[in-house]
């Protein structure tokens, strides 16, 4: 709990836990038996998602062919965890690792990616719903190989239809039109040439 605390205060006290090396104690927390360590270990993770040093230990090696690396497959099968604590976290985890464009390409190529996502778009929560959402705007975002294999799927028919849901919170509702514009931008649904610098909103991951 003290080191997710820390975790959140700034990026030099975030370098401070990876010069120490607290990531290697961290990762290995998260796959121990228990569910408070686990919760704990992720959430931690999370907290330290918001460094960018910290987000490239989850980028493919290079010349890998966007293999992604094991400490990254792990976070995202916690995100179908049975424990709600654990999927919130690891959810806000993948929200804020999902702005590296490197590793937008790695998680796509996650064996269970679809699997995963079709499971967690068709859950109502809506605190697990947001995370999901700015992770697959950040990564259809990201490039346009990436949005292919997102679209060409499940996943984006779910998308489409959420866009008619009334009564759609504020932050979702704005999540999900990103996703859209994305789509438009590389010519994937229709042309419409936007923006696609997206700013997460700093309160994703919180817990």
């Amino acid at each position: 709990m003290a080191l997710t605390n820390l975790a959140s205060v700034s990026d030099s006290v975030r370098e401070r836990i990876m010069r120490e090396g607290g990531c290697h104690e961290i990762e290995y927390q998260q796959l121990e038996d228990s569910d408070a360590l686990r919760r704990a270990a992720t959430e931690v993770i999370c907290n330290m998602a918001l460094s960018e040093k910290f987000r490239e230990r989850y980028r493919p090696e290079k010349d890998s062919g966007d293999t992604p690396p094991d400490r990254l497959k792990a976070v995202f099968v916690f995100c179908s965890d049975e424990s709600y604590h654990i999927r919130l976290a690891a959810l806000g985890a993948m929200a804020y690792l999902t702005s590296d464009t490197e590793i937008c390409k790695g998680v796509v190529n996650i064996g269970s990616f679809i699997e995963v996502v079709k499971e967690l778009i068709l859950v109502e929560d809506p605190g697990l719903r947001h995370r999901l959402f700015v992770m697959l705007q950040n990564l259809i975002a990201s490039d346009k190989a990436v949005a292919e294999k997102i679209i060409n799927t499940e996943i984006f028919e779910c998308l489409l239809a959420l866009m008619h849901t009334p009564n759609q919170a504020p932050a979702m509702k704005a999540a999900l039109d990103n996703c859209m514009k994305a789509a438009k931008y590389w010519g994937l649904i229709q042309k419409n040439p936007g923006d696609m610098v997206y700013e997460v909103d700093p309160s994703v991951g919180q817990n």
